[in-house]
């Protein structure tokens, strides 16, 4: 088990922010098409507000239409999808 899966809720209440903590932590989502990540194609990596962790190359991403990032496929091919 990973530090940050020790976490109690408490403390990645204090760690994240709202939003972030209702997106990680509680499965919610920003409305589409209003993140800030949406439009954006520069060179770089996205990684996990919570842990740090790479999730995504900024050379995978393309525009689905959907209003929120996408991706095609994950930076490591240990990363689970849910």
């Amino acid at each position: 088990m990973s530090k940050n899966e020790e976490l109690t809720e408490e403390q990645w209440r204090e760690r994240l922010t709202p939003e972030q903590y209702s997106i990680l932590r509680e499965k919610g989502t920003e409305p589409a098409f209003t993140g800030e990540y949406d439009k954006l194609y520069e060179p770089g990596r996205y990684k996990c507000a919570g842990c740090g962790a790479e999730l995504f190359a900024g050379n995978a991403k393309f525009d689905s239409g959907s209003g929120w990032p996408s991706f095609s496929e994950p930076a490591d091919e240990a990363a689970v999808e849910k």
